[in-house]
This record gives C-alpha cells, structure tokens and sequence, in this order.
C-alpha cells in the first residue's frame, strides 16, 4: 500500500524574520508608498481582526501624533499596531483596542507609521469614517468597562463572524 495522498496547499506561505520584513515595509513607506498588510494576534480587536483584516499603513504627519491614532511602533519587545491613549510630553502610551489592562509606552521615534485604513473583507474603514470614529471615541478606556466589553463581543459578536 503507498503512502496516503496529501493534498496540495491552495497557496504558500513565506516566513520571513520580522526585521527584515518591517526595514521593506518602512522602506517603502518612505518612499511614499501606502504598503497593505495581514496582521497577526487579538490585541486590536473588534477593531483589527488579526490573520483576517488588511491594514494600509502611511507616512506619519503631525496630526499622527494624537490620542487616538492607530500607529505601528517599535518597542523592546518588537513591533505592534496599537491606538495610542495618552501622551505625556515625549512618552507615549499605548494599548491595544482587545487588552483590558496592558500597556506599552514608546517615544515619538519609536513610532514609524500610521494606520490609516482597514480593509474588511469588501468594506474599507478610512480615518474619518463612523466606525472608526465609534472605536476611536467610543470604545472604552475603564479597564473593568473595556473588560465588559471584551466578554459581550466574545460571547456575540466573535461567535457571529465578526
């Protein structure tokens, strides 16, 4: 009897050490480009639906400084898409949209782009638009409301698709 058949994969993945990937992808920023990406993990959500959601980053501008703002950074710990929430003179707070508690805090340097739209599926979320003003505005910053939160888009909304 031959060995069993394995079925083809319907496309190929590349992995590619994370440095080497984001000196493109800042390269390409700099050159004006608006360079679309998947990106990985929960800490976004609702907002970023990580491995289903596509983000565009862009060149940062001054008004890219703001509470509020979604930015890729670069922390000790590597890089992270996160809204920062609070600014205290040169250090910068921020949080993912899907933590309840934690932090991280970076310097205006380590911040290198901003995410300016969120590619769902057929719909496209642009700075400005109501849903992103709604997240923005209206997520919680409480850490027991955001908690809250977090459980009631888990036990409904998650279960749904969304």
């Amino acid at each position: 009897m031959g060995r069993p058949h394995q079925a083809m994969p319907t496309h190929r993945e590349l992995q590619i050490h994370n440095e080497l990937f984001f000196a493109e992808i800042l390269s390409r920023i700099a050159e004006g480009k608006r360079p679309r990406l998947l990106p990985r993990g929960s800490s976004m959500r609702p907002f970023i639906r990580g491995g289903q959601d596509q983000i565009v980053l862009s060149p940062l501008t001054e008004d890219s400084y703001q509470v509020g703002r979604v930015v890729l950074a670069r922390i000790a710990r590597g890089y992270l898409v996160h809204r920062i929430v609070r600014i205290d003179g040169g250090v910068f707070t921020l949080r993912g949209d899907g933590n309840p508690y934690q932090r991280e805090q970076c310097t205006q340097e380590e911040i290198l782009a901003e995410v300016t739209t969120v590619h769902r599926g057929k719909q496209v979320i642009e700075v400005g638009d109501k849903l992103w003003w709604r997240y923005e505005y209206l997520w919680p910053e409480n850490d027991t409301l955001r908690r809250i939160a977090l459980a009631l888009y888990r036990r409904t909304l998650l279960r749904w698709g969304w």
